[in-house]
Formats: structure tokens, C-alpha cells, sequence
């Protein structure tokens, strides 16, 4: 692949770079709780204090793709309950491991397009694979940036649907191996509500 300019080499700097930031620090943010659908109306400021006087079942899930999907359905089923979802956390290696892949990634990239060669500043000899990188950049680029990320998905990933109820696990595709339907789920969730208001009949009349 033939040489380009400055010009598309700040291009394809910026472009790579602010790709890697969103990945770093955007993907951050989505393991940060998130309520799924609510049966509490939103009717203004108050909703957060209501919110969080919110005392029939919470149902939370940790976290599956098709989180969404059984969200909804659960709260069609049971509209008395609560549903909140978020990621599963990698283990704290995996969480340092993908970071350091992270910065990585926007490390080669930046040494590629620059041309910086840091083989030379440690005194060791040049590779031929740097050699063929300064005459392909822009397909190195594309292949350091996917290799990448294919790493940070292979460490932050978990494959996990945890389910709990109340704080209590009621579901752990870690221990089961396999995410249950949503048939099987209705029936998970009916024999825990049903244990729960056989808990608190018993508790009252006593």
C-alpha cells in the first residue's frame, strides 16, 4: 500500500484514537446499573426519592444479551416487580489485562502512524514486521486495532446470566451452564414469588 500524506496520517491518527478512547472510557460507563422497565410512573422530580422507597421485589439480572428481551416480557408477566440489569464484572486480572490492551492498542497505533521507531531508542535491532507496518500503515492500523479489541472482548467478557431476586440468586448460568427460556424463568420466578408471600404470610401471623 503506497504512502499518503500528513494530512491522511493526522486523519487516520484521530480517527484510531478516538475510536480507542470510546472503547476505553465509554465502555466504562455501561457497567454502571441500569433499571429496565419499571412499573413506577415517571412523573417528574419526585421519581428518584419514589424510587428509591421502592419496596416490592427487585429483580436483577448480571448481565446477558438478551437481557432486554426477558426484561420486557417479566415485566408484562409480573408488573409488581422491579427490574434492574447491569454487567457482570470480569475478574480484577481480566479488568487489567483488557485496560492494558486498551492503551496498547492506542500505543501501536499512534507508534505506526507517526513512525515513531521505538526498537531504536532500546537499542535493539529493527523487526521486519515494524518494516512492513511503515509500508502498510494504514493496514496495520486496522489489524492492530482489530486484534485488539478482539483481545479486550476475550478478557472482559464473562458469558454470565445472573439472576437474583431480592438479593437472593435465583439463577447462575456461571454454576448451570446455559442461559434457561423464558418459559423456564416465568416458572423460576413464580416458585421464588410464591416461597417469598409464604415467608411473609408466616412472619405476619405469628
Amino acid at each position: 500500500m503506497s504512502e499518503f500524506g500528513p494530512s491522511g496520517l493526522l486523519a487516520v491518527l484521530l480517527l484510531f484514537t478516538a475510536l480507542t478512547l470510546r472503547d476505553v472510557y465509554v465502555g466504562r460507563s455501561k457497567q454502571q446499573p441500569a433499571d429496565g422497565p419499571s412499573p413506577l410512573p415517571d412523573t417528574g422530580p419526585g421519581e428518584h426519592a419514589r424510587a428509591s422507597a421502592y419496596t416490592g421485589p427487585v429483580l436483577r439480572f448480571q448481565y446477558c444479551k438478551v437481557f432486554q428481551e426477558y426484561s420486557q416480557a417479566i415485566s408484562q408477566v409480573y408488573p409488581g416487580i422491579r427490574i434492574q440489569g447491569d454487567n457482570y464484572p470480569p475478574t480484577p486480572i481480566n479488568r487489567v489485562l483488557g485496560n492494558l490492551v486498551s492503551y496498547l492498542k492506542l500505543l501501536s497505533i499512534l507508534l505506526i502512524v507517526t513512525g515513531l521507531n521505538p526498537f531504536g531508542h532500546i537499542g535493539l535491532d529493527t523487526p521486519s514486521v515494524w518494516t512492513w507496518s511503515q509500508d502498510n500503515k494504514i493496514f496495520s492500523c486496522l489489524m492492530v486495532f482489530f486484534l485488539c479489541n478482539m483481545m479486550e472482548t476475550h478478557f472482559l467478557s464473562t458469558g454470565a446470566f445472573e439472576v437474583s431476586l431480592n438479593d437472593i440468586p435465583v439463577w447462575s448460568k456461571l454454576q448451570s451452564g446455559y442461559v434457561p427460556n423464558i418459559q423456564e424463568m416465568f416458572q423460576i420466578l413464580d416458585t421464588h414469588l410464591k416461597m417469598n408471600q409464604a415467608e411473609h404470610t408466616g412472619f405476619s401471623t405469628t
